[in-house]
């Protein structure tokens, strides 16, 4: 049953393009959710119903239309890798207002990782990867439900993991959780984000349930890291670049829009500022 909502009086309207909403601060919808012991997602859900938007994400309209906005809040998202790609992903979806973050990583932080992980700090070095995200996500957005797992992943828990999560992001440093997060991904016919970075450039592709392609169309039977490859090192734009599409992608799917990248990849040459997208099966030929 819906709870009375005595929000009227905070609410103040705001005017977004051709239309009014009505808009509310934080403090006093975590103030009213907290009355009614009920978390603050579940408020911000109940605060919609009666038209009354939160008012950190007005800015988000009229990019997107509150059905999509909606959708952002009720959805989940299973990120793997709170590092490079992860955290440019992780913040922006926190941002965004998507409902659930389910975050892994197995890692801590390292010197070696602060510069390019925005979730990395002086202060942080030595912290969980994931427990770090987990608290930043709420720091950003306490509407958000975030739960955080130090793990590796293998294609066990990756099923596991992937229960009721509508896209899966590859954020990851190794083949082998990759073809693990994607194996997963496909028994839970979940969309997968692939992104991966070295040195100037990055790529990211989309694979949806059903595609007949695989990472295997991108790196065939390679299953380790190319030596050359690691030799690169990994500059923070390069990061940030592929994290946001890998967000944006994201974003997109959850808010029931077509993707962007769907047995595509989009690959980024940082070093010329050129972005080229080739249709995998371009690959398996």
């Amino acid at each position: 049953m819906s709870r009375p909502l005595d929000l009227g009086f905070h609410a103040e309207e705001a005017r977004i393009g051709k239309r009014s909403l009505r808009v509310i601060e934080d403090a006093p919808l975590l103030e009213w959710a907290a009355r009614q012991g009920i978390s603050p997602r579940e408020a911000q859900l109940l605060a919609v119903h009666q038209e009354i938007v939160p008012a950190r994400y007005l800015r988000n309209f009229e990019a997107m239309d509150l059905p999509e906005q909606v959708r952002l809040w009720e959805g989940q998202a299973l990120v793997c890798g709170c590092g490079g790609l992860g955290g440019v992903i992780i913040q922006l979806l926190a941002r965004a207002g998507v409902g659930r973050l389910r975050l892994l990583d197995p890692d801590v932080f390292v010197a070696s990782n602060l510069n390019r992980q925005c979730m990395s700090e002086t202060a942080t070095l030595g912290r969980s990867k994931a427990e770090t995200a987990a608290q930043r996500v709420l720091a950003i957005n306490p509407f958000v439900e975030v739960e955080h797992h130090s793990i590796r992943l293998d294609e066990k828990n990756a099923f596991e993991l992937l229960a009721e999560t509508q896209v899966a992001l590859d954020a990851l440093d190794n083949l082998d959780a990759r073809f693990a997060l994607e194996a997963g991904a496909r028994n839970r016919n979940t969309p997968f984000i692939h992104g991966a970075v070295a040195g100037w450039w990055g790529q990211i592709a989309t694979f949806p349930p059903r595609s007949p392609h695989s990472l295997r169309t991108i790196y065939g039977a390679m299953r380790h890291r190319d030596p050359a490859e690691e030799a690169m090192g990994v500059l923070g734009p390069t990061a940030s670049v592929i994290g946001s599409l890998q967000a944006m992608e994201a974003m997109r799917i959850l808010a029931g829009r077509e993707p962007a990248h769907a047995d595509r990849l989009l690959y980024f040459d940082g070093d010329t500022g050129v972005f080229t997208t080739l249709p995998l099966e371009s690959l398996s030929t």
